[in-house]
């Protein structure tokens, strides 16, 4: 038998086994929330998996997750805390007064987690691992709140009175996903938007797969086994009637509170606008017209026609407001030095020109404005998110709920935020979070964690290495932020363009690594680092920062993937026809002469000699493809090297049990051969003898256990 036949017959006898599903409520382990109260401690894994998120739980810009009534006295809003034992997500549809003073109270409870999706290339829907914002819209009586969960295939609106003294149940049975809704203004129908095209094109493949498929520009491995849709999809609206329960297609005046009118002489390229009463309105539009990626400035139009614009002084402007009176234009603007801060900017019609009312180095995400004040979720470097209400006038703030009361008795480390302009001119910034049992001239080991760094200090971009847990273990945590692209790719008039001059000579791989060998200089000359004892992790774009750093310098001794790799051969494969024709038209070069000489400075492949730092690499499933040339490799070559593939799962990871275990297994790894500790829960035992064989790693008699009784021989 031949070893490829060898492999097929064994692949069809391996059996598949499905654990039996638990139908335990995932929001009974977060019924009695640890309060204020108790000793201070460390922070666990459990504390940053079970995070109560409203929103997003990134801090970036997204659609408000706050329903406000329509007396303006009360609010309503989702938390979503991940259960790993349960591998669910506890959802809970909660109300309480603005004013404060009482808790939340729940309204309903469950659904699965609708999942954003999102456009990419020719494809309309690529599932993300991130969670769909869901706004609760109260109805114009105030009695009802409409909000989107998923019991079943598809999410749809459901009603539930805003007293609470009956069960939620559901307000519409599309064949769809509903993506967006509104109340009609007499409160007795719902405008729901949905793309049934996505739908007949699955129905469409699903019948190709009894023939086979053609493999085509619609396949992306590393996203699908399948084609993906990719056909332009439009947005169908229908008006659900409530009480006959009737469905028809909605009016142009229902449609328009889905899709609000453009302001009469606003521009194409217009980023957002707010209309205001008596044909004033406000917008965002781009300060370099011929730029893709041009800064925002914002723009005024007042009740005469006259158009004010603020441009440089207004660069990074993101959500916009009238207040109630509608006699001033409130914005949100992402500003300071690489844009990490966040300010609240006031204009006053008649006034020629804003005023800045507050800058912080905080997180203000889905803001929305409820009589005279903002409602925003607020968080910090090291502290979680909080439902704040903020005098726009003033920026005097006042807190409403906090979600997360434990935090108030876990000590977290101290924060120092490093800011520079790299060899390229670009302004970069970095956080250097310490040991929260740091001792004045201890120096400890450090993890770089990438590339963004904004907000809360949890896992950074696609929340895959616990910054805080890290730190708790004695590690300093470099959270580093990519800096933007160079000038040169920053002037490109067309995505084409911006790829093709970050690509030339690798020159957005060369700025990064600018700023990245910039911010760890920064941590070490602050006297706190051991500079002979540093890792470095890497996720998406982060991965190639990570090959750059590991062969372009020699600063770090191990490092840890949430993806793997961005190189010569499975990369291309595993991306498909439609990725890898846009990678060949920015300057990618695949599978052509010339190849080796393109990828020497990025590729891991190409480099396997001179390379011999430990690599743990924990993929989804989905990408995990993209790894295996790379692992095969260094195997082969005895390095030290891991993959660990997660089932079910898309580029960014959303299962809370294997958020709990790339959480524990990327801090064991860092701890295994940056201090020489492991966790000696038996449990664990295999790990260790696997990674003791490996290549240059420490020995028995110098390890020393974390925890509990020595596993070592």
């Amino acid at each position: 038998m031949n070893l490829l036949f060898a492999a097929l017959v064994a692949k069809t006898i391996v059996p598949t086994v499905e654990l039996p599903e638990t139908h335990a409520d995932p929001c009974i382990s977060f019924s009695e929330p640890e309060a204020h109260s108790g000793a201070i401690r460390l922070i666990r894994t459990s504390d940053l998996v079970g995070l109560a998120d409203i929103g997003r739980s990134d801090p970036y810009e997204s659609p408000s997750p706050f329903g406000i009534s329509p007396d303006g006295k009360r609010i309503a809003f989702v938390v979503r805390r991940a259960n790993a034992a349960e591998n669910q997500y506890c959802q809970q549809l909660m109300v309480m007064p603005i004013g404060g003073g009482n808790a939340p109270r729940e309204l309903d409870r469950g659904g699965a987690l609708i999942r954003n999706d999102f456009e990419l290339r020719k494809f309309v829907s690529i599932m993300a691992g991130s969670a769909k914002v869901i706004t609760p819209r109260w109805s114009p009586d105030g009695r009802r709140i409409a909000f989107l969960k998923q019991e079943g295939k598809t999410s749809q609106v459901w009603l539930v009175h805003s007293e609470g003294d009956k069960p939620a149940s559901r307000a519409t049975d599309m064949p769809d996903n509903v993506d967006d809704f509104a109340w009609t203004e007499s409160g007795e129908a719902l405008v729901v938007a949905t793309r049934p095209g996505i739908r007949i094109q699955a129905e469409a493949i699903a019948r190709e797969a009894r023939s086979g498929f053609l493999f085509d520009e619609r396949f992306a491995p590393d996203k699908a086994d399948f084609p993906i849709p990719i056909e332009p999809v439009t947005y169908a609206y229908n008006t659900v009637e409530l009480v006959a329960g009737e469905t028809r297609q909605s009016t142009p005046a229902e449609i328009a509170k889905l899709r609000p009118e453009r302001p009469e002489g606003a521009p194409r390229n217009m980023r957002s606008f707010v209309n205001g009463a008596g044909g004033v309105a406000a917008w965002r539009e781009p300060i370099h017209p011929s730029e893709l990626l041009s800064p925002t400035g914002l723009t005024l139009k007042q009740a005469d026609g006259r158009i004010l614009k603020c441009e440089e002084r207004c660069s990074g402007t993101k959500q916009l407001w009238w207040s109630v009176d509608g006699s001033s234009l409130y914005a949100i603007q992402k500003t300071g030095w690489g844009g990490s801060q966040t300010a609240l900017v006031r204009w006053k019609l008649g006034a020629e020109a804003p005023r800045r009312i507050m800058i912080t180095d905080d997180a203000l995400v889905g803001c929305e404005l409820a009589g005279k004040e903002l409602i925003c979720a607020r968080e910090g470097a090291l502290r979680p998110r909080r439902v704040v209400a903020i005098n726009p006038d003033t920026g005097r703030e006042r807190l409403i709920h906090d979600p997360n009361p434990a935090f108030g008795r876990i000590k977290l480390g101290a924060n120092q935020r490093f800011k520079f302009r790299n060899s390229y001119g670009v302004e970069s910034y970095a956080d250097l979070v310490l040991p929260p049992l740091h001792r004045a001239g201890a120096k400890h080991p450090l993890v770089v964690v990438q590339y963004q760094s904004q907000g809360f200090l949890r896992g950074s971009t696609g929340n895959e290495f616990p910054i805080q847990l890290l730190a708790a273990k004695g590690f300093a945590v470099l959270s580093f932020d990519r800096p933007d692209f160079v000038p040169e790719a920053m002037a490109g008039k067309t995505e084409l363009e911006l790829g093709k001059a970050n690509r030339a000579d690798w020159i957005d791989r060369r700025n990064v690594h600018s700023s990245l060998e910039m911010a760890v200089e920064q941590a070490i000359n602050s006297g706190t680092i051991d500079s002979t004892r540093m890792g470095i992790t890497g996720f998406s774009d982060g991965t190639a920062t990570t090959q750059w750093a590991l062969i372009n310098s020699s600063l770090f001794k191990v490092a840890a993937l949430g993806t793997c790799c961005e190189d010569m051969w499975a990369f291309p494969i595993a991306a498909g026809p439609t990725f890898t024709q846009y990678g060949r038209e920015i300057g990618y070069r695949f599978f052509e002469p010339g190849v080796e000489d393109h990828w020497k400075p990025l590729s891991l492949l190409l480099n396997v000699d001179r390379i011999n730092v430990p690599i743990l690499i924990q993929s989804p499933d989905s990408e995990y493809e993209g790894s295996l040339d790379v692992l095969e490799l260094y195997k082969h070559r005895g390095k030290a090297i891991e993959l660990y593939v997660l089932a079910g799962e898309p580029h960014v990871k959303y299962q809370p049990a294997h958020r709990r275990a790339t959480y524990e297994r990327s801090t064991e790894w860092f701890q295994f051969w940056l201090m020489q500790r492991i966790n000696c829960d038996p449990a664990k035992a295999d790990q260790y003898a696997r990674w003791m064989a490996m290549k240059d790693a420490p020995k028995a008699e110098e390890l020393r256990c974390e925890n509990g009784p020595s596993i070592l021989p």
